[in-house]
């Protein structure tokens, strides 16, 4: 994964502003999500970078990503599956599930939803809409 010295630096800002260090590890799986687009799980995420560092481990994979959903620098989508995958775009969005390849997609909400909003008293801090069906590469279009 080749990394420009413009999106290691916003990463490294990123990162350094939610109050962790930047490590090199840290960085890759920041780019990773914000490159591939595809909600990885973390096994996903570990395999595809131990091609690249034969050192990478698993444990390192798991709690930094721990780490950057509790700073607020990801989200981490539970699924249906009991899996949960990740990924680097914060803006307000849902997601579609296809039920044949189990594809994930990102979803643009008709409406906006406020990122706080008060719902039967309770105070709402995080929406995740989920749509399942069958996506257009397997109905053939």
């Amino acid at each position: 994964m080749k990394m420009s010295r413009d999106s290691i630096r916003g990463i490294c800002d990123a990162l350094e502003q939610a109050g962790i260090r930047p490590t090199h590890q840290r960085i890759l799986i920041m780019k990773y999500l914000a490159e591939y687009r595809v909600h990885p799980t973390a096994e996903m995420i570990y395999s595809k970078l131990k091609e690249e560092i034969p050192t990478f481990s698993k444990t390192t994979v798991y709690n930094t990503l721990k780490l950057l959903d509790e700073k607020g620098l990801i989200s981490a989508l539970a699924t249906d599956e009991d899996q949960v995958r990740y990924e680097a775009n914060m803006t307000p969005h849902g997601h579609f599930k296809c039920i044949q390849c189990g594809a994930l997609f990102d979803l643009d909400l008709a409406c906006s939803l406020p990122p706080e909003k008060e719902v039967g008293g309770h105070l709402v801090l995080e929406y995740q809409v989920m749509a399942k069906g069958i996506c257009r590469s397997c109905r053939g279009g």
